[in-house]
Formats: C-alpha cells, sequence, structure tokens
C-alpha cells in the first residue's frame, strides 16, 4: 500500500486555479502515484492551523495569503523575510519553511538584460518580489510598492 505524499495550494477561492490538475497530471505521466495534489480553499489565513500535516511534505501559496502566510511559519528564507511574501512551503521535519520562487522565475526572464525604467502594476506578494529583483536591472523603478 503507498503512503500518499500530498502537497497542495493554499488560497482564498482558488477553484479557477489550474495547478490541482496541473499537478495530479504531472505525477500520473511521471508515476509518481504516491504523490497527490490538493487545494486548500481557506476562507481566513487563521483556518491554516487547521490543517492536518499528516503526510503534507508543501504547499504552494497564492492570492490573499503569500503575506499573511508568514507569521504562521517556523522558518522564512532570507529572500523571502527581505520581499515580505512567501510563495512556497516546505514541511521538513514537521517545520514549515516559507520561500519566495516568485523572484527567481522574473530573475529568469531579465536573464542579460538591462532596462532602464520599469512600472509595475501591482502591490501583493508577486509585486514585491518582482520589485526585489527589478531593483537589480533598472536604474528608475516605479511601483505602488515604493510609492
Amino acid at each position: 500500500m503507498l503512503i500518499k505524499k500530498i502537497y497542495g495550494l493554499i488560497g482564498k477561492d482558488i477553484d479557477y486555479s489550474f495547478s490541482r490538475n496541473y499537478f495530479n497530471s504531472k505525477f500520473k505521466k511521471l508515476q509518481i502515484l504516491e504523490n497527490e495534489y490538493i487545494n486548500f480553499d481557506l476562507k481566513n489565513i487563521s483556518d491554516f492551523k487547521k490543517i492536518n500535516l499528516s503526510n503534507i511534505y508543501g504547499f504552494n501559496v497564492t492570492i490573499p495569503y503569500k503575506e499573511g502566510i508568514i507569521p504562521l511559519l517556523d522558518e522564512v528564507s532570507d529572500e523571502a523575510s527581505i520581499i515580505g511574501a512567501v510563495n512556497t512551503i516546505k514541511i521538513i521535519n514537521g517545520k514549515l519553511k516559507g520561500y519566495n520562487t516568485d523572484y527567481i522565475g522574473f530573475s529568469k526572464s531579465l536573464k542579460n538584460k538591462k532596462y532602464y525604467h520599469a512600472l509595475i502594476f501591482g502591490s501583493g506578494g508577486a509585486c514585491k518580489a518582482i520589485q526585489f529583483r527589478s531593483e537589480e536591472h533598472t536604474s528608475e523603478l516605479q511601483s505602488p510598492c515604493n510609492l
């Protein structure tokens, strides 16, 4: 009998998300049959503490909880701490560690490029991650995050 390894998405009103189908299809294609990806649709971030973490190995975090999840974690990576937002949680020995990978994806899109002006629309966790990385690639940055 396989012991399920559960991963999931934390957010609010997340039925629209493609993540569950995407990851479960990926697990099936790669024949990782013990893995399952579940949506954790939370009406309030405080509901996170009600989740039974047995067999859960990690989460992705989406709106509106990328910032609100931080106080509920045991540890936060240096980058996520500076950015002030978490979009990935890894569970190791029952401890929850938050990371921000939004800035990594954005960084890859800017590889070997220099922009002189940037305007970022938004003020949430992803905006903060983009601002964090944009400051290295632009000489003038305008964003609601820093206005």
